[in-house]
């Protein structure tokens, strides 16, 4: 007889603590939670996760890759936001060279990502790229203002 397995989904407390009070209004509140991952060696990618009154749901480490560049799977950044329910999704990475500006592969990446969550009726609202002592965001350089003004298209 085979038995049918079960998923378990379990949300634990995270290594970044969340001092945002309330509704996320903008790039540099994200990037005050997370901008340690500066200092890693590796490029890290980070998901977080927002629900409709825009305040943090949830947050995942979703990839690490080298000292120049890691993967990022539209299935791990979406599933995510599926399983936390949130219709708002920010991604925030490193670049350990220091340098916050994105690479075309980051461009490129950023649009994909764009595509695949209007597919799903998800709003890619921001991608922060963190450096030494700065950050790069896309909702800042598309359009600027709060989030609450709405998404970048």
């Amino acid at each position: 007889m085979k038995y049918l397995k079960t998923l378990k989904i379990e949300l634990v407390k995270g290594e970044y603590k969340n001092p945002i009070k309330g509704q996320v209004k903008e790039p540099s509140q994200i990037y005050d939670v997370f901008k340690k991952i500066k200092d890693k060696a590796q490029e890290t990618l980070i998901g977080v996760y927002l629900a409709n009154d825009l305040q943090v749901n949830a947050y995942d480490v979703l990839s690490l890759g080298s000292s120049t560049e890691t993967d990022v799977s539209p299935d791990e950044v979406f599933s995510r936001a599926v399983i936390t329910r949130s219709p708002y999704i920010i991604l925030i990475h490193n670049h350990p060279s220091g340098n916050a500006k994105p690479s075309p592969d980051d461009l490129k990446v950023m649009k994909s990502l764009q595509a695949g969550a209007r597919a799903l009726k998800k709003t890619l609202l921001d991608f922060i790229i963190v450096a030494d002592e700065s950050y790069w965001s896309m909702f800042e350089e598309m359009d600027g203002g709060e989030y609450a003004l709405g998404p970048i298209e």
